[in-house]
């Protein structure tokens, strides 16, 4: 599917290839790409919020789950270990997120929707 596909940050060219496998320090096994029009090398989470991200997703999602649910800045810093600048950092990630989870989120109520109606 073009949407989703993979893209070169520097000639925007499709025609990006696996190069090589990488380990991270924190986030397990990833797959390095390569242009094949230009001499750029590629990361999938390259112009991703999870760029340059140190911590698992699933320690920031807890965070942001407590703190959305009422936990304040310095009980969620206590609680979590994590300095409070850090934290509004992630805040601020997920606030870039919020108009993708919400159309994402209608979409599938929208199908949903389709599919117990077909069924009926």
């Amino acid at each position: 599917m073009e949407l989703l596909r993979l893209k070169c940050p520097a000639c925007h060219s499709s025609d990006i290839q696996h190069h090589s496998p990488s380990t991270t320090k924190n986030h397990g096994g990833r797959v390095i790409d390569k242009c094949e029009n230009c001499p750029t090398y590629v990361s999938e989470t390259k112009h991703t919020f999870l760029e340059g991200l140190k911590t698992p997703v699933s320690v920031m999602w807890q965070v942001i789950k407590a703190r959305t649910d009422g936990l304040g800045l310095q009980a969620a810093t206590r609680t979590f270990d994590t300095a409070k600048n850090t934290l509004l950092a992630w805040e601020r990630q997920c606030v870039d997120l919020h108009r993708v989870l919400l159309l994402s989120t209608l979409v599938h109520e929208f199908f949903a929707g389709v599919i117990a109606g077909d069924e009926a």
